[in-house]
């Protein structure tokens, strides 16, 4: 099993904060980044082969991995259109990394083991993991579900309807892999596309009859650095959680 992060972003809506640093490379306490918070989850599930995907402030991300040499097998792809396109392009750039199971992760997710150690256990082709809140806003991209399966995701899904939120982070195994790739490649050629989000090609998987399961985490196992009061809620999320200290303790062994 692989790991691929899609951090390419500018992440705008975070200025000042990123103008000058990648979002992945925020600090979120005690020095530690939001990239390494997500290497953490993923080797506390023996997930060692990770690809990034990078754009903005590339060399920075690459600076950084380094310090895990040795410890896991990371490698980058760059895409250089990271700045006119959105993250459907980010993603077909790894297409060919996409030739057997693996996991497709938001580079702005952070998430306690948990939430992958659950998602390894579906043995279905595709699955989405969800969280179920009591409201959704316009930003969230959510979901509605039944009977175990994803029947639509988008943001313009009216909060009243929605039934989950889509939190990033989706398994592809067995035909998966192939299903996805082949969809990435036909949309890549609609220039309509371009600027769009990888998630359509979930929602047009679904609507040519292919089955998208999914996997339930917490509300309180995830959360997402979107927005500048975001930093603040993952920061006190990490604390609750001990995950800071977890991952001071693997970083001095």
């Amino acid at each position: 099993m692989k790991a691929i992060l899609i951090s390419a972003g500018k992440g705008e809506r975070l200025y000042p904060l990123t103008k000058n640093t990648p979002k992945s490379l925020l600090e979120v306490g005690n020095g530690l980044t939001l990239l390494e918070t997500q290497l953490h989850s993923l080797s506390e599930n023996n997930i060692k082969d990770i690809i990034i995907i990078i754009g903005y402030k590339a060399e920075q991300i690459e600076a950084k991995i380094k310090d895990y040499h040795g410890k896991l097998n990371i490698k980058t792809i760059f895409n250089p259109f990271f700045d006119i396109s959105n993250n459907l392009l980010s993603v077909w750039m790894a297409r060919y990394c996409m030739n057997e199971d693996f996991i497709s992760i938001n580079g702005d997710d952070i998430f306690s083991p948990v939430v992958v150690e659950n998602l390894l256990k579906s043995k279905h082709d595709i699955t989405m993991v969800i969280d179920e809140k009591n409201e959704y806003d316009d930003d969230d991209m959510k979901v509605i579900h039944k009977d175990g399966q994803i029947l639509e995701v988008s943001k313009k899904i009216d909060s009243k309807k929605a039934n989950g939120e889509s939190i990033g982070m989706i398994k592809f195994s067995n035909k998966g892999p192939k299903i996805y790739t082949n969809m990435l490649e036909e949309m890549v050629r609609d220039p309509e596309n371009r600027n769009v989000f990888y998630l359509k090609a979930i929602q047009q998987i679904i609507d040519r009859g292919y089955k998208v399961n999914y996997s339930l985490c917490k509300e309180t196992d995830w959360s997402e650095l979107d927005f500048h009061p975001d930093l603040k809620l993952i920061r006190t999320y990490l604390k609750r959680n001990n995950i800071l200290e977890n991952l001071i303790t693997k970083s001095d062994s």
